[in-house]
């Protein structure tokens, strides 16, 4: 018999693809929760019957939740919200009896440029630069507390640069490359932590049926060593380009500037997240697509483009029995025979 499996953030690209992953490859039965129905068009091939929820809301949460055996949470939003949902979700899958809670947390919580030695037992900072840092590692330790007065398990999956088709990472870089706003840090040499989306639906179902490893965090990525020169030299060819043009940045002594402080301190504020929270308009149904782009040089992508330091997989791979079924080669040939389809994103 397979798992009921609610998947929160199921319009998201991670959500997305996990939910694709498990209908095809028939591993559960899958509810989508999301905010508006509207939104789940792009799933409506797959026949599933979505349920409507606010994250903020364990009311409506629980209604959701109810017969669901696990629950993975894969949303995103500001740090405020970030932190604000894991209470209300765990809260509701605990009320609903759901068996376990898989929340997808980040390996950005070790900071976008680990120190070597780096793994999950290494001390978690809630007082970084960057405020999503602070509010993942502070949404992680708010879910084990409230596991140890109730039944819910947790596990936590730490997966890095997420990349595949429809990546924001992928189609980002190409979109840049195309108007010629595109660069690269120090030759694109830093380690890439990178981690194909199939690989991460993959763990997600491991961190949903093995036994025994409740409250336990694991990192997940790509078996391989990966540059960011290896992750954006076959989106440049696939393009019809040459990585070796586009510009390069020497930012070995990269300071943030004030803008940058004012934004992470504003994100650290939980009132000021808030209200901004509070004050965003709403999205309408009918938004024309944004076409995502390379992210501006600053503090957390100095940081990225700089990393020397490979994350270990070793702990997945020894309790959840991890192992990619996608090499980084595979996922490059997936990625550009995607880009290459893709004209309402760019011209090729």
């Amino acid at each position: 018999m397979m798992l009921n499996v609610g998947i929160l953030g199921a319009t998201g690209f991670i959500g997305t693809r996990t939910t694709e992953f498990f209908c095809v490859n028939k591993l559960a039965e899958i509810k989508p929760i999301v905010r508006a129905s509207s939104s789940l068009s792009h799933l409506k091939h797959l026949g599933l019957k979505s349920c409507i929820a606010d994250a903020l809301d364990s009311s409506s949460l629980y209604n959701a939740f109810v017969g669901c055996d696990i629950v993975i949470y894969c949303i995103s939003g500001n740090p405020w919200f970030l932190k604000k949902t894991v209470a209300s979700t765990y809260q509701a899958a605990e009320k609903a009896k759901v068996r376990r809670l898989v929340y997808l947390s980040t390996a950005s919580v070790h900071g976008q440029a680990p120190l070597v030695g780096t793994d999950e037992n290494s001390p978690l900072n809630e007082s970084q630069f960057l405020a999503y840092n602070n509010a993942k590692v502070k949404a992680e330790k708010l879910l084990l507390k409230l596991r140890q007065k109730r039944n819910t398990e947790i596990v936590i999956l730490r997966p890095g640069i997420v990349t595949g088709p429809y990546s924001s990472w992928v189609a980002g870089f190409a979109n840049s490359l195309q108007n010629q706003t595109a660069y690269l840090v120090n030759q694109g040499q830093g380690i890439c932590n990178s981690i194909y989306i199939d690989n991460l639906a993959h763990a997600i179902y491991l961190a949903m049926i093995t036994p025994d490893v409740d409250q336990e965090a694991f990192i997940v990525g790509d078996r391989e060593r990966i540059t960011w020169a290896d992750l954006y030299d076959p989106i440049a060819q696939a393009l019809g380009k040459s990585l070796s043009q586009v510009p390069n940045i020497n930012c070995s002594d990269y300071n943030p500037s004030l803008k940058e402080y004012l934004r992470e301190a504003i994100q650290n504020s939980d009132l000021l997240g808030e209200l901004i929270h509070l004050l965003k308009p709403v999205r309408s149904s009918k938004k024309t697509r944004q076409v995502p782009q390379q992210s501006a040089l600053n503090q957390e992508m100095a940081w990225l483009y700089q990393c020397q330091y490979q994350l270990p997989d070793q702990k997945a791979e020894e309790l959840l029995n991890y192992t990619p079924i996608i090499s980084f080669h595979r996922g490059c040939e997936y990625m550009t025979e995607w880009l290459k389809t893709q004209d309402y994103l760019f011209k090729v």
